[in-house]
């Protein structure tokens, strides 16, 4: 409630408060409504998906493939943090967290794409205060049987454009 009040102060004042892009079903807010990405302008939906991945851990365990990286869309980011991922394969899943923010929420709906749709809508994980929503987390799980687990790691290999073990 703080936080709803704190922008409508804003808004008052005349500040202009940064676009956030629309949301409509298959992502979750935080009260867990059950929401989807929907571009904020037809320049937005026409952009190319093509994006890029550096690798920069990967750790493969007898019953888990674990990377760590980050992740450059195909268009110019308005700052300059990096779109970090993590992301864990098991015999029977695959785990991804990316931050929930626009861009986070965009690599989401392109992989989702690639890899088909998750098996349920992204959970918000928030560290730090519920209010303050700073270093929240979206955590979305794709599940396969285990005979194709070899096949998904492949799929991830060639989008993350490395061999995977």
């Amino acid at each position: 409630m703080a936080v709803k009040r704190a922008a409508a102060a804003i808004v008052k004042k005349g500040t202009m408060l940064p676009a956030r892009p629309r949301l409509g079903a298959g992502h979750l807010t935080p009260s867990g409504k059950p929401v989807r990405i929907v571009a904020n302008t037809a320049k937005e939906a026409a952009l190319p998906e093509n994006w890029q991945f550096t690798v920069l851990r990967q750790e493969a365990r007898s019953r888990r493939l674990i990377l760590e990286g980050q992740a450059h869309p195909p268009y110019a980011r308005p700052y300059h943090d990096p779109l970090f991922f993590f992301a864990v394969s098991g015999p029977d899943f695959l785990s991804l967290e990316v931050s929930r923010d626009f861009d986070g929420e965009r690599l989401l709906h392109y992989l989702a794409g690639l890899l088909g749709p998750p098996a349920a809508p992204p959970r918000v994980q928030v560290g730090g205060s519920q209010l303050d929503e700073e270093g929240a987390l979206l955590l979305v799980e794709w599940h396969f049987p285990p005979a194709r687990r070899g096949e998904m790691i492949q799929r991830l290999g060639e989008i993350l454009g490395r061999a995977l073990p």
